[in-house]
C-alpha cells in the first residue's frame, strides 16, 4: 500500500471535522487546500509510514516556500484514490530534495464531483487523526538535518527562507 501525503490547513476544516454532518464544507477548506492546477492536485507518495519525513522535506522545499510554520498535513490511502475512480499521474516535483523529485504525484482529470470525493477522504483522515502535523521547530530540525547531510541541495533552496530561518 503506498500512501499519499497531502498539505492542508486543518483550521480551515475544523468546523467540518466537529459536526456531524460534513456535506457542506467552508470555501476556505475548498478553494485553500484543494487548489488545483489544470485539474491537477499535488500530492507526495511514500511507500510507508517510515517515509513520511521524506514527504514533509519535499514540501518544505518547493522554490515558493519563503518561511517554516505548523504544516498540517493527510495521508491517503492509493489505493482507495484509485478505487474511487481517481487518476495519478506522474509530475516532478518542485523540491530542492533531488531524490525526491519522482516521488511526486498529481490527482488528475479532477472535477466538481471528484474534489468531492478528495474533500470527503480528507475529512474522514482528519476526523480519525489529531496528530498530523509537524511544529515549525520539528520542520526546522528536519530541514537543518538535511542541509547537513547534503540531502538538500541548498542552491535550489528559496534564498529568502534560507535567510528567515537561519539555515546556514
Amino acid at each position: 500500500m503506498s500512501i499519499l501525503v497531502r498539505r492542508v490547513n486543518r483550521a480551515k476544516w475544523q468546523k467540518m471535522i466537529n459536526e456531524d454532518d460534513a456535506t457542506d464544507p467552508s470555501a476556505d477548506a475548498i478553494t485553500n487546500c484543494l487548489k488545483t492546477t489544470n485539474n491537477d492536485l499535488s500530492v507526495w507518495k511514500i511507500d510507508t509510514i517510515e517515509g513520511l519525513e521524506d514527504a514533509i522535506l519535499a514540501l518544505i522545499t518547493g522554490h515558493q516556500q519563503t518561511k517554516l510554520s505548523t504544516l498540517h498535513y493527510v495521508l491517503l490511502d492509493e489505493n482507495v484514490i484509485l478505487e474511487k475512480g481517481l487518476l495519478l499521474k506522474e509530475s516532478p516535483g518542485d523540491t530542492a530534495v533531488v531524490d525526491l523529485k519522482n516521488a511526486h504525484k498529481d490527482l488528475t482529470k479532477l472535477t466538481y464531483f471528484r474534489l468531492g470525493i478528495i474533500k470527503d477522504l480528507i475529512i474522514e483522515r482528519l476526523v480519525e487523526s489529531e496528530e498530523t502535523f509537524f511544529t515549525k521547530a520539528q520542520l526546522k530540525g528536519i530541514l537543518k538535518k538535511a542541509i547537513l547531510n547534503g540531502k538538500v541541495d541548498v542552491n535550489l533552496l528559496n534564498q529568502e527562507l534560507i535567510e528567515k530561518e537561519k539555515l546556514l
